[in-house]
């Protein structure tokens, strides 16, 4: 079924980017929609929108409802979109690498699924214009536990079938709580552009990564208010945030995750991020 814009049922999760539940922030009233309306709504803005929730579509049913983490990235160069599939188990991987080239046949590089043998807990694979007309998924993004922060670390590695070569570095900390911690985790990285500190967007949890090409930072579990005031304040795409704007009272429940990249010369790209 393709994905599209869709209401609340009762028997929905809330859960954020790690796949970790919360309580709602308000009671869902009639009207309230589901979380990944916005990501819908982001994919009516592009021409390959169509196919992409289509794709989208075939990956829930596959994984399941509620599943899968879903980030819309917004740059100066237009739209894209990144899926992360989790298995913090790694006794059993029918939802890994294998699972995807099958849900999307003929999309995946040979020797993708290679790295189910690895002891990775969540993998993710990004979509543009490319991926769906021609380019296929080149390569994938592999997670592994790591040390560091006060929740829990991660590192990540690129895959392309044939070598793994190091990416990202995460690390998690309770944003009140941790916040001396956090401070000072920060000072090895340029300095974040204004108006981005800590606490600004009332996130439970805030994370600190250093990339391969930028550092990064992502604000965790804000309220959908503190969200448009994030898209806002930096630069998200502009028609994506006219309808967070509108739809903001039917997505009052929902926690958001949100991220920018960034270096020396200031943002490079912001993110949002769900669940579907």
């Amino acid at each position: 079924m393709t994905l599209h814009r869709e209401a609340f049922d009762p028997s929905d999760k809330f859960r954020d980017f790690c796949l970790w539940d919360y309580d709602p922030v308000a009671p869902p009233e009639p009207g309230t929609l589901r979380q990944s309306a916005f990501l819908a709504a982001s994919l009516d803005m592009v021409p390959h929108g169509t196919a992409v929730a289509e794709a989208f579509g075939r990956i829930r049913d596959r994984w399941g409802a509620f599943q899968t983490v879903w980030g819309i990235k917004s740059a100066p160069t237009g739209l894209s979109w990144e899926l992360y599939f989790y298995d913090y188990d790694r006794e059993d991987r029918r939802t890994g690498i294998a699972a995807l080239a099958d849900c999307l046949p003929g999309l995946c590089a040979p020797n993708l699924a290679a790295a189910d043998e690895w002891p990775w807990f969540m993998f993710s694979v990004e979509f543009d214009a490319a991926t769906l007309s021609g380019q296929g998924i080149p390569s994938v993004d592999l997670y592994f536990e790591g040390d560091g922060g006060t929740i829990s670390a991660g590192l990540s590695f690129v895959w392309d079938g044939k070598t793994r070569t190091p990416k990202n570095d995460y690390r998690f900390y309770r944003s009140g709580p941790d916040r001396a911690q956090v401070m000072r985790d920060l000072t090895d990285l340029p300095p974040l552009p204004g108006p981005l500190t800590p606490g600004r967007y009332g996130e439970e949890v805030f994370v600190i990564s250093r990339k391969s090409h930028s550092s990064a930072v992502y604000f965790s579990r804000a309220d959908v208010a503190a969200t448009l005031r994030f898209a806002v304040e930096t630069g998200f795409h502009p028609g994506l945030t006219s309808i967070l704007a509108q739809d903001l009272p039917r997505l009052a429940p929902y926690r958001f995750d949100l991220g920018v990249d960034y270096n020396a010369d200031g943002l490079r790209r912001s993110a949002i991020y769900g669940v579907f």
